[in-house]
């Protein structure tokens, strides 16, 4: 395919479009990476049970679940 067809400049664009997304994503995924880190050391500080960080954990999933 000839590098300055109408199709092979599309595929380009539509590459370059999919790459930027990947990159954004994966910036926006590194952010929420970092702050739940921060949750997650201060709930281990805080020396909770068992019980306590199972209910925790049922009802982030549970809110998870909601969107």
């Amino acid at each position: 395919m000839e590098k300055d067809s109408a199709l092979y400049q599309l595929m380009d664009t539509r590459m370059h479009s999919v790459m930027n997304g990947i990159v954004s994503s994966d910036g926006e995924y590194q952010a929420i990476l970092r702050k739940s880190d921060i949750y997650s050391g201060e709930l281990d500080r805080m020396d909770l049970s068992k019980e306590i960080r199972l209910l925790i954990d049922r009802y982030v999933s549970e809110q998870n679940a909601l969107g």
